[in-house]
């Protein structure tokens, strides 16, 4: 399974040293404002070697829009976007041709389709979700156009056991990429910074978790029973590579959970601004963990790859959740009950 969405729908294509990836965009609608210069910032915001933090595959990732757009305006067909791959070092993973790495898909992957791409991951890696920020960067546009009051925004909420804390409300991204390590936290996020790069030295890597919000959303987004809001954004989320698991509430969920009804229901914000798997007006808010990448040094010496997978899936994250929410959105409309 290759695409996501029901109405407004991505399919992604690609292998991490193949000579590109892209993605098809289908079912967004005619007439959205839509601009390369779109799409290459939020690339610019995902591709690697931004900061000592991150992989040094130097990646330049620049966006070829093949179809779908003219004159500055979507045009009601396919939307088709590649990006090249310019800096592969396919000799480095020579010897996974018969190794499986520890941690990785490798044996499953072969035992599933009994022939696979070693090279950097193949179809795993995830240089895999460049497409996913191409998908989302799209979405955006058409929420832009259609709800231009809903924001999303991401940020790196923990590293390894260090949580940052939770930000003030008008967070926005500019602010959260003012820091390598995308946490608005002034204290924690040097730490993070020193941890990530201890991690770098010593050859190993570290999990956390990202947070999200989304504000402006209008009351009732999403479909009952199977269409739920909260499950949509689940399916989304955990088909993110290194996604362990996902929660919706305030960063302090886990503990209300201890609560006695009486008090659990009394605070507005428990939910995460999703009811009956519907939007209820308030904020949505989500949880994302991750796990450490499962590269190391001692496993991979000549690779390249990321001690710390949250900085650069921020961006990630965004685009996934706007493509959920630009396909309920035009479910939302195609409804004969819609307002």
């Amino acid at each position: 399974m290759n695409t996501l969405g029901t109405l407004f729908r991505l399919t992604t294509f690609g292998e991490s040293h193949g000579p590109a990836l892209g993605s098809i965009i289908d079912g967004c609608p005619a007439g959205v404002p839509l601009e390369r210069e779109h799409i290459q910032v939020a690339l610019d915001r995902r591709r690697p070697g931004q900061s000592s933090l991150t992989t040094a595959r130097a990646e330049p990732d620049q966006v070829e829009i093949l179809s779908g757009v003219f004159e500055g305006k979507t045009l009601g067909t396919p939307i088709a976007a590649i990006v090249r791959n310019t800096n592969q070092r396919s000799g480095d993973y020579e010897k996974l041709k018969s190794e499986d790495r520890p941690g990785h898909a490798d044996a499953v992957w072969r035992e599933r389709f009994k022939h696979r791409d070693h090279r950097g991951g193949g179809r795993t890696s995830g240089r895999e979700t460049l497409c996913r920020v191409i998908g989302g960067a799209v979405a955006e546009a058409y929420l832009a156009q259609a709800f231009p009051q809903v924001r999303t925004v991401a940020w790196v909420s923990q590293v390894g056991n260090l949580v940052s804390a939770v930000p003030e409300a008008g967070l926005t991204r500019a602010m959260v990429d003012a820091h390598p390590t995308r946490c608005p936290d002034p204290v924690a996020r040097e730490e993070m910074s020193k941890r990530i790069l201890t991690a770098k030295e010593a050859g190993d890597s570290l999990g956390g978790s990202i947070d999200v919000r989304v504000d402006g959303l209008p009351v009732g987004l999403g479909e009952p029973i199977f269409g739920k809001m909260k499950a949509l954004l689940a399916h989304a989320l955990g088909s993110v590579g290194a996604v362990t698991g996902v929660v919706w509430g305030p960063p302090d969920l886990l503990s209300r959970i201890e609560q006695p009804g009486s008090v659990f229901h009394a605070q507005k914000d428990t939910y995460g601004g999703i009811q009956g798997g519907l939007a209820n007006g308030e904020p949505v808010s989500l949880r994302v963990y991750f796990k450490p990448p499962a590269t190391l040094a001692d496993h991979a010496k000549s690779g390249r790859h990321d001690p710390c997978i949250m900085p650069r899936a921020v961006p990630v994250l965004e685009a996934m959740v706007s493509l959920v929410l630009a396909d309920l959105i035009l479910q939302l409309n195609a409804r004969p009950h819609s307002v």
